[in-house]
């Protein structure tokens, strides 16, 4: 590309070159042309005006027309190098030259007599180098200056002066325009140069990129050029990139630990299952209370193992993005639900609910109904015996607001930034053996983000723990419905 740039800067400047030393020559060899014809237009009307009256003559005591003529014009200070008197015919009447002659063609009779060129005045160019001639040929005046004109005058004039000063001016044109090329070549290389630099520069990038290196950028450039937006687009370009790649390891490192994390969990009661197949088939088949224990453990097993397969079936569905049921559903009945239940299963536990009137979102009821009972068998699992814990709901001006808050001991900073991680466990208090499976908050976190909403966990103002949910609000449609 380089290269390129630099041809084809100096060919375009050979090309101006070339023109401008064309015109320049052109120019030069019209001007010289045009000092020649002069040289020899002056004197050749004066010559004719000689001829046409004769009184000039008079005075000499030459007897031929082109050497009196020779003497007139000499007198005049207008010396040509060559004087012919020649007839219609071509014939030479008289001749006198001044110098070298070249040998001249047959073929020197003027051109047509008009209204514009009276005499048929024409001019040529004869030889070359240093024996080369500019010729004037012209009718002469006939006789007593009427009737037909039966002689031309010839007058020539050696155009070597000009010849030289037209070859100087090519010889200079071409040194200067050498120099001149030598001189582009020059500047296009560093300016090409420079200009190329920020394209080696991302060229330099990209291949550390392909090599590994996500973090490299290009050098910053003036944005109002070209290269400055193209170098900040490519930024972006490749924060993007290296965005994309962070989130596809962290999502590979998720989905490893989560198949990790599940296979721990499955292989607990199926490990306990076997165990008791195992005792079963030894003879514990003879022993009633021992085979009703064996059947009450695997019973056991067999329905933890089936509620964690339907949860990471749940979890899955919600990742894959499968649409949830949208109908209006009345979060306060929900929460109503809830703490009902959570009484019943728990009686030394109070439960308290808090808030006014209906409260509408649209939503799946039988999730959000999931949501709110995940939340309390938390804090039955995972706070102490007697822990009271409150339900409240209201509405806001940024969607409907649901909190559950317990009087527990709480999470740190640290272990709150996790809690929504699937498979987490604070800590041995919070262990499988309390019959969780690491997946609740999981779920409230999943199924809160499918409906539009957002969920978060903080500090209680008693040191428990507070979760906040917010869903946006269900429009009425013209109090016939809900819209969402």
């Amino acid at each position: 590309m380089r290269r390129r740039l630099i041809l084809s800067s100096v060919a375009l400047a050979a090309l101006g070159l070339l023109l401008a030393g064309l015109a320049t020559f052109a120019a030069v060899r019209d001007w010289t042309s045009g000092r020649d014809e002069r040289m020899l237009t002056s004197p050749g009307r004066r010559a004719e005006a000689v001829i046409g009256s004769r009184e000039a003559l008079r005075t000499t005591s030459a007897p031929d027309d082109v050497t009196a003529l020779w003497r007139v014009l000499a007198a005049d200070g207008a010396i040509p190098s060559l004087f012919q008197i020649r007839a219609a015919d071509g014939r030479v009447l008289q001749t006198v030259n001044y110098g070298p002659v070249p040998e001249l063609p047959g073929d020197l009779a003027p051109g047509r007599v008009t209204d514009r060129n009276p005499d048929g005045e024409r001019f040529l160019t004869i030889g070359g180098g240093d024996s080369g001639f500019r010729v004037r040929t012209a009718w002469l005046p006939g006789p007593a200056g009427a009737g037909p004109r039966t002689r031309f005058l010839v007058l020539g004039v050696q155009n070597t002066e000009s010849e030289e000063l037209e070859g100087r001016t090519a010889g200079s044109m071409t040194v200067f325009g050498l120099l001149a090329l030598l001189g582009v070549a020059l500047v296009a290389g560093l300016v090409v140069k420079r200009g190329l630099r920020p394209l080696e520069q991302f060229g330099a990038t990209a291949a550390a990129i392909g090599a590994g290196d996500l973090t490299r950028r290009v050098r910053r450039a003036d944005r109002r050029t070209e290269v400055g937006r193209l170098g900040q687009a490519l930024n972006g370009m490749l924060g993007q990139i290296e965005a994309a790649f962070r989130e596809r390891r962290a999502a590979e490192e998720r989905l490893r630990r989560f198949v990790a994390d599940a296979s721990h969990e499955l292989r607990t009661p199926v490990a306990t299952i076997r165990g008791y197949a195992e005792l079963f088939r030894r003879g514990a088949a003879g022993r009633p209370e021992d085979l009703a224990k064996a059947m009450a453990r695997i019973e056991s097993e067999a329905e933890r193992m089936s509620v964690l397969v339907d949860e990471l079936l749940l979890l899955a569905r919600l990742d894959q993005g499968r649409a949830l049921e949208r109908e209006p559903v009345d979060l306060a009945a929900l929460a109503g639900d809830a703490v009902s239940d959570a009484r019943a299963v728990a009686p030394g536990r109070p439960v308290a609910l808090e808030g006014e009137g209906p409260l509408i979102v649209a939503g799946d009821a039988h999730r959000l109904r999931q949501v709110l009972a995940n939340l309390l068998a938390n804090i039955r699992q995972h706070t102490p015996d007697g822990t009271a814990a409150v339900v409240r709901y209201a509405a806001r001006s940024d969607g409907a607001v649901v909190e559950v808050e317990d009087e527990g001991p709480g999470l740190t900073a640290e272990q709150r930034s996790h809690a929504f991680e699937r498979f987490y466990r604070a800590d041995a208090s919070r262990s499988r053996d309390r019959g969780g499976s690491g997946l609740g908050l999981s779920i409230v976190a999943a199924v809160v983000s499918a409906h539009g909403g957002e969920v978060g966990l903080d500090t209680a103002p008693g040191g428990g723990m507070l979760v906040r949910i917010r869903l946006p609000l269900a429009v009425p449609d013209n109090g016939d419905g809900f819209l969402d």
